[in-house]
């Protein structure tokens, strides 16, 4: 049955650990999950009444392959006030299944085989995985103490196969973010070096600082060469709906259009246009800065927590709902994959390997506060004491 093998291109592509742990952990008794990096928050009630009436009035056929026009000029109406950042509605945003689909769209779109991506180390785990579905090649950019991008050796990964660096601020899984002083150097080294930006900012209303977030595309000369992914599953607890979409210079968008149409053909109809009457509303300004509060909570909570066992060490992040405690000072580490697991095993409590983050991510473990509550916060901690 060799026709029927799959193809080799998943060969080399390690299946997503954090989902490996989420689906074990589904139906067993005592389990607290710090695992899947979704807010159980409830989702704004107006966004609610919006997409059930639009589904109620027959909302629920294809949309233009680009997204609705509600939606597409919400958002940007949206990055004109939150950023003073200008899209044409029309032309410059693509409405995503997702902010994945976004970032797959991209890559497929701009990514030729052997062509590098410079990706921070740690991050996201779908970024190298889609790089090589698009037939690329990862590169990690090794980070500073802070687990930031060290800007200072960039000139270190060039090869006249740099194609494109993949930027994430906040950070999943650290937490970090980095200033606009600090993306500088990132952005004109991309500008020198003829590199396309792919700036992943989902996280954009969760920081805990006092900074306010940076659209990667305000810095410098970056607007021409960047391509802004977002999603709304952090920002208004929808990570059921699949919503997000692209923003860049009609050059950028129209190949993202091309593939998107053979992916999907459209994102969800009744959700975009629900959204796109949502999110510049008092109600939906109200709810982000709830958002923060709550996960504010929760983050100093866990964060206490951590650095009150022995052998872990944790900073306190500065935005997503991730925490990165460094753990390779227990007693008990093997690994970081081990430890998780004998964390699970022995007391019901997920939490995902570093390394699935990156190599830099070996001794670390990635807890997501988003679904957990603070009572189960301190069940978590009490758990893990006894380790």
């Amino acid at each position: 049955m060799t026709n029927l093998n799959n193809a080799e291109r998943l060969n080399s592509i390690a299946p997503s650990g954090i989902r490996k742990m989420f689906a074990r952990a589904q139906g067993i008794p005592g389990v607290i999950s710090l695992g899947i990096g979704q807010p159980n928050i409830p989702t704004p009630e107006g966004l609610v009444k919006l997409v059930t009436q639009r589904i109620q009035k027959g909302d629920n056929y294809y949309s233009p392959t680009m997204g609705t026009a509600t939606f597409r000029e919400a958002v940007a109406e949206q990055n004109k006030r939150w950023y003073n950042l200008e899209y044409d509605a029309q032309s410059e945003i693509l409405a995503t299944a997702s902010g994945c689909e976004a970032l797959y769209c991209a890559l497929m779109s701009f990514i030729n085989p052997g062509d590098e991506v410079l990706i921070p180390d740690p991050s996201f785990l779908t970024y190298p995985r889609q790089v090589m579905l698009a037939g690329g090649k990862p590169i990690w950019l090794k980070p500073t103490e802070e687990l930031k991008i060290n800007t200072s050796i960039l000139d270190e990964y060039l090869t006249d196969r740099t194609k494109a660096i993949i930027l994430n601020f906040p950070s999943n899984p650290t937490g970090e973010i980095m200033t606009r002083s600090e993306l500088k150097p990132l952005i004109d080294f991309a500008v020198d070096n003829d590199l396309l930006i792919i700036s992943d900012e989902v996280y954009e209303r969760c920081i805990f600082t006092n900074d306010n977030h940076v659209r990667v595309p305000t810095i410098g000369d970056a607007y021409e060469r960047t391509l802004l992914l977002n999603s709304y599953s952090k920002t208004y607890c929808i990570p059921g709906w699949r919503i997000g979409y692209a923003a860049g210079p009609k050059e950028l968008i129209a190949p993202m259009v091309k593939m998107h149409s053979f992916i999907v053909a459209n994102a969800p109809s009744a959700q975009q246009n629900a959204l796109g009457e949502f999110i510049n509303t008092p109600e939906a300004d109200a709810f982000t800065v709830n958002l923060r509060n709550i996960l504010k909570e929760r983050m100093e909570k866990l964060v206490k927590g951590f650095n009150s066992i022995d052998g872990f060490s944790c900073r306190v992040p500065e935005g997503t709902f991730y925490t990165f405690p460094k753990v390779s000072t227990h007693e008990q580490f093997t690994n970081s994959v081990d430890f998780a697991e004998k964390i699970f095993t022995e007391q019901k409590v997920v939490l995902v390997a570093g390394t699935e983050f990156g190599p830099a991510g070996e001794g670390y473990l990635r807890a997501s506060f988003g679904s957990t509550s603070l009572k189960e916060i301190d069940e978590v901690i009490s758990r893990l004491k006894e380790i």
